[in-house]
This record gives structure tokens, C-alpha cells and sequence, in this order.
């Protein structure tokens, strides 16, 4: 029997656009790992418009000095508090937990890449723009 006791874990940023789900993991959730997701985002997609929940690595002087940085190409918009129900990228972490459901992870790397192929299948990712297109 072999017993992980590490206590080893990850947190993943997550942003959708109607073509892609672009993620990045990260050791913790503060300001600093937030915004450098958004500058992958920013790479990725040039300007970016992210509506996002008022989690506390979403507020605070490091994330306001990026914004004010990148006024021209970045904007967020905060979600009411207490209502992930409104937020579209919930329904993106379904999928991965159930791909890391009913299976024996052995370490972190795994679970990541299990993750990893998770968000990379756009079959099971939500189709929440459908209602764009009408």
C-alpha cells in the first residue's frame, strides 16, 4: 500500500473565451500568481475583458498597480459577492473533477496532468456561448 502523506496541493486560474479555456496552476492563490496569469492571458489573447468573483487574490495594491499598467488592453469586472451561480467559468471545473474522481492519484505532477487533459478536451467543456450565436 502506498500512503502520500505530503499534503502536497495546487490551485488553477481558469479563464474562457468562446474558443478556448486557458488555465495555469499555481502553488498559491494571491495577488502575485493572479496577475501572472494575466499576463499569460494577455499574451494569449492581446486585449482581454475578465469578469471574475471577489475572491481576495482578486483585490489589492500588486493587481492595481498591473491594471493600471495595462488600462489600455485589460479590464476586469467583478461578479456580485456570493454569487458564483452568475459565473460562467464554474461550469469549467466540473469536468475536472470528474476526471480526478474515482482514481488513485499518486502525486501532484499526475494530478496536474490529469487536469491538464481535462481542460484540454473541449468535448467536455461547458457550451456557454452558445446563446451568442442566435
Amino acid at each position: 500500500m502506498v500512503v502520500n502523506s505530503k499534503n502536497e496541493c495546487t490551485n488553477v486560474f481558469g479563464a474562457r473565451s468562446k474558443l478556448s479555456f486557458v488555465f495555469s496552476f499555481s502553488k498559491r492563490k494571491n495577488q502575485k500568481a493572479f496577475v501572472r496569469f494575466l499576463a499569460k492571458l494577455l499574451l494569449r489573447w492581446g486585449r482581454v475583458c475578465l469578469f471574475v468573483d471577489n475572491g481576495p487574490c482578486h483585490h489589492g495594491a500588486v493587481l492595481d498597480a498591473f491594471l493600471v499598467s495595462h488600462w489600455k488592453t485589460l479590464r476586469i469586472i467583478y461578479f456580485p459577492k456570493y454569487s458564483p451561480e452568475l459565473n460562467p467559468v464554474e461550469q469549467c471545473w466540473k469536468p475536472a473533477r470528474k476526471k480526478l474522481s474515482n482514481r488513485l492519484i499518486l502525486s501532484l505532477p499526475a494530478a496536474k496532468y490529469h487536469l491538464g487533459k481535462a481542460f484540454e478536451d473541449e468535448a467536455s467543456m461547458p457550451k456557454m456561448f452558445e446563446y451568442l450565436s442566435n
